[in-house]
């Protein structure tokens, strides 16, 4: 291969969004092509109701990295420092913490993960983008879910898609090893009023 076909080499962009309704689907993210891998559940009524009623004071915030079978300990932690009361409900967000941990650290052989609670009621991330990540879990517990979008449309609405609540998608980030480069972007949306805060869940993975 001469000098000139190596520096003009074009770039290999994965663009494509699979979907489905098990969550074995967010192990699709490791295909060729593949940019982003969501599991289309939803949030059940009951603990709908029961996050939409919580003030935001006692919502949980959590920064931290730890072993994947420690991820639901942590997500405990986190609600026990806002004092956020016992109940089936938060048995269920925190179990799902943990269940989602083990799912990212199966689909991407990981044994550590990044965890965040991120609790705010103004746009977390306005501008769409890719992180510097190899590959980023996000799940909306509440509010309004991540709006995603192929690279070069941010300014047509046609082509911004958005995440249902409590669904999960897997997205691929700038450091995703390998040739391709991710084609898709994300970004929080702007929060509808009346609303109130939005809780979202951030895993990463730590090599």
């Amino acid at each position: 291969m001469s000098l000139a076909q190596t520096r003009y080499q074009p770039q290999v962009f994965a663009r494509d969004v699979l979907m489905g309704r098990e969550p074995d689907i967010l192990e699709d993210i490791n295909k060729a092509g593949v940019a982003a891998a969501i599991w289309t559940r939803s949030c059940s009524p009951d603990f709908q109701d029961w996050i939409d009623a919580l003030p935001m004071e006692q919502l949980p915030e959590l920064r931290t990295v730890v072993p994947v079978q420690l991820a639901e300990a942590a997500a405990i932690a986190a609600c026990e420092q806002t004092r956020l009361p016992p109940s089936p409900e938060r048995d269920m967000l925190t179990g799902d913490v943990g269940a989602l941990a083990l799912i990212l650290s199966k689909a991407l052989d990981v044994l550590q993960v990044r965890i965040r609670f991120d609790v705010s009621d103004e746009v977390m991330c306005p501008k769409f983008h890719v992180d510097n990540v190899p590959a980023r879990l996000l799940c909306t517990y509440r509010g309004a879910g991540t709006e995603y979008v192929p690279a070069g449309s941010e300014n047509d609405a046609r082509r911004i898609d958005q995440l249902r609540r409590g669904a999960v998608g897997l997205f691929r980030g700038g450091a995703w090893p390998g040739d391709e480069h991710t084609g898709l972007l994300h970004r929080s949306p702007d929060p509808a009023a009346g609303t109130g805060a939005r809780l979202l869940l951030v895993i990463d993975p730590v090599a």
